[in-house]
């Protein structure tokens, strides 16, 4: 009994033992079966990651390698836009130059605006800060910037007053005055004088357009002249700089580009009208939309056009397209080159001159002033003049 009981006894133990362990052994190996499917799928995460990278890592040197051709940059919210082509055969230096000339010119730039500093834009377009120091000292010399030392690099003239689209009265404004002028310490008799001299001045006589570049003066005065009864003369900064009285029966119109070199002379600012210079948006447009390899011909009867339309082309297309600027005045080279053109740009003195020889080939006409700019010289006339 005893010893049929021992094997039996024995036996009834074993069975659940051996059930645990291989039920252990099947955990087991589940945990395992578990652990490399987690562990490949990490692994193919991870290689997945690292292909990614790697795609990253290659689009990071292609921008690198290309921004050893083309820089870009936009300053603060919306203000300054900068472009430059290293390759070009124009130095960066004028590309700078023309480029930021034209946003003061254009209104872009508003007086007082400050700047990025000489090694900040050096370094955010990733070239050399004498190359910017030379092109912000250029600006600084010919009256539009202003650069000093611990203030930064600011646009020159007054800051733009804030409008509104609800009309400041009149009152309002004359009280402001009223109470400025007192606390200055000046009395009524005083205003009266002023009032009187406002009386008593002549009336216009002529638009005098200054501009510094003599070589402008037919391009102004082709488009001032046909919207205006009055005479329309031209002069230049020096000369109004020289005898500022030549403008005492004048509506003076100048650019940006001028004013601040001789604001300060102006015996009335009522009859002043700084304009804005066109951009050159659609011109620019067209450009960027040539395809490779293409010929882009400026003519002008200004010399000093041409060489700022090639500067600011330069820093917008390179090397891609090929640019050649004409004197309207050679007529041989450009009767030779109006038949090899993709596209022409020339101003409104060279338009009678070129669009009957352009046949078919696209021509563009760059105008300094925009029909608003002719309208605000025309409601200054009015009232002021």
């Amino acid at each position: 009994m005893d010893d049929r009981s021992g094997p039996s006894s024995n036996r009834t133990i074993s069975r659940p033992i051996n059930h645990i362990q291989s039920s252990t052994n099947k955990s087991n190996n589940k945990s395992i079966s578990s652990q490399r499917t987690v562990n490949a799928i990490v692994a193919d995460g991870l290689s997945c990651v690292i292909e990614l990278l790697s795609v990253i890592y290659g689009c990071l040197i292609y921008l690198i390698m290309d921004i050893e051709r083309v820089a870009f940059l936009l300053i603060g919210n919306h203000s300054m836009k900068i472009s430059i082509i290293k390759e070009s055969s124009v130095p960066i230096r004028d590309q700078l130059i023309e480029q930021i000339g034209l946003q003061i010119a254009s209104g872009t730039l508003k007086g007082k605006e400050k700047l990025p500093s000489i090694r900040a834009l050096a370094q955010r377009l990733g070239i050399h800060y004498s190359t910017v120091t030379a092109a912000y000292n250029h600006l600084a010399d010919v009256g539009l910037l202003d650069v000093r030392q611990g203030s930064g690099v600011r646009v020159a003239g007054k800051a733009a007053p804030e409008h509104s689209n609800d009309k400041i009265d009149l009152n309002e404004l004359f009280k402001d005055f009223l109470a400025r002028i007192s606390e200055y310490g000046y009395s009524r008799a005083d205003l009266d004088k002023c009032f009187e001299q406002i009386t008593k001045r002549q009336p216009v006589k002529r638009i005098l357009a200054v501009d510094r570049n003599r070589d402008f003066h037919e391009l102004l005065l082709k488009e001032l002249k046909p919207h205006f009864s009055v005479p329309v003369e031209t002069c230049t900064v020096e000369d109004v700089l020289a005898n500022p009285h030549m403008m005492d029966d004048s509506l003076v119109v100048t650019s940006l580009y001028h004013l601040f070199s001789f604001q300060q002379v102006v015996p009335d600012p009522t009859r002043l009208v700084a304009c804005n210079i066109e951009p050159g948006r659609p011109e620019l447009d067209s450009i960027n939309d040539l395809p490779k390899g293409s010929l882009v011909l400026l003519v002008s009867g200004s010399q000093t056009m041409l060489n700022m339309a090639t500067k600011l082309l330069a820093a917008t297309r390179g090397e891609e397209v090929a640019v050649r600027s004409v004197l309207t005045s050679d007529q041989k080279e450009l009767t030779y080159m109006l038949k090899h053109a993709n596209l022409v740009i020339c101003d409104s003195s060279s338009e009678t001159v070129v669009i009957p020889s352009a046949g078919k080939t696209r021509v563009l006409v760059f105008r300094l002033y925009a029909p608003n700019t002719i309208d605000l010289i025309k409601d200054r006339l009015a009232k002021w003049g």
